[in-house]
């Protein structure tokens, strides 16, 4: 057996045919990446659902609660990530009342109107109006308010949803 300094040579490397049972297959985790792409995460499914009924619902806020010139600038600032002076130029105003519209004006020592206000008034409203803590539109539109406070962690954030996430599981289990 001819070797290269005491090692074997690559065309001496015993390599065989295995062939393996169905229930060896079975134990091969999915971390290996043998078959392709992992099934899907159920947990994440829950959270993309959760953001999405969140997102609509918020939609439906925007539409209600503004005006259509707020409703405009919202879209233009965060849907199309323009700056204030892009959303002023195309709309033909003034970058201060690009400005106003999104979060208001001072008067005196307080400020008043503005979109973002408009938004979170019109939620903290419609969380307090809500009787029926098992309803799915309650718990979105608490959940909502709860984010929209101005003091949360992104770790308090995290689990508002994730607890939102499961008592969609939950409801979903029980229907069936």
């Amino acid at each position: 057996m001819p070797t290269l300094g005491g090692m074997k040579t690559h065309d001496e490397s015993n390599w065989r045919d295995v062939q393996f049972q169905p229930q060896q297959w079975a134990n091969i985790p999915q971390s290996a990446g043998l078959w392709g792409k992992a099934p899907p995460d159920q947990e994440a499914e829950l959270r993309n659902r959760t953001a999405e009924e969140l997102a609509l619902l918020l939609h439906a806020v925007l539409v209600t609660a503004l005006t259509p010139r707020q409703r405009q600038v919202m879209e233009l600032y965060y849907l199309e990530d323009r700056t204030q002076v892009e959303i002023a130029t195309s709309l033909g105003i003034s970058q201060a009342t690009v400005s106003q519209h999104l979060t208001g004006k001072s008067r005196g020592l307080t400020r008043v109107g503005g979109a973002f206000r408009k938004i979170r008034k019109t939620i903290h409203k419609a969380a307090k109006r809500r009787k029926q803590p098992d309803a799915r539109y309650t718990q979105l539109i608490r959940t909502l308010d709860q984010l929209l406070d101005g003091s949360i962690t992104h770790r308090r954030a995290r689990t508002l949803l994730d607890t939102l996430a499961k008592a969609d599981s939950q409801r979903a289990a029980r229907r069936v």
